[in-house]
Formats: C-alpha cells, structure tokens, sequence
C-alpha cells in the first residue's frame, strides 16, 4: 500500500519578454537555475501550505 496518493499538481510557468536581449534572457535563466532561487521558492510554498490547517497533513514536493 503507498504511503501517500498524488491529488494535484500545480504548474508553474515563468516568461520574459519577447525580444529581451540575450544577457537579460541568461541572468533570467541563471537566476531560475540556482540555488537559493529554488531554496526560496521552496520556503515559500511551505509557509502558504502552513497558513491552510486544513493541508497541514499533506506532503509538498518542488522539482524542477
């Protein structure tokens, strides 16, 4: 028996700007790449579960 069951998953999509010059659309890049970006996200998405007690049961995982 799994310990736990997949309900949802929530995407995420991130756009720049049509024709932003190409070390703008790298330092964009980079930045989504490292890793205290995901660090922070991930920080982030936890304390907005935390904030529903009606989900302080469920599992949270932020992949790339």
């Amino acid at each position: 028996m799994p310990k736990t069951v997949l309900i949802d998953e929530l995407h995420l999509s991130v756009r720049i700007p049509a024709g932003l010059p190409d070390a703008d659309t790298e330092r964009v890049r980079l930045t989504l790449l490292g890793a205290e970006f995901m660090s922070r996200l991930r920080r982030s998405v936890r304390l907005v579960f935390r904030a529903f007690p009606e989900l302080a049961r469920v599992r949270v995982s932020l992949t790339r």
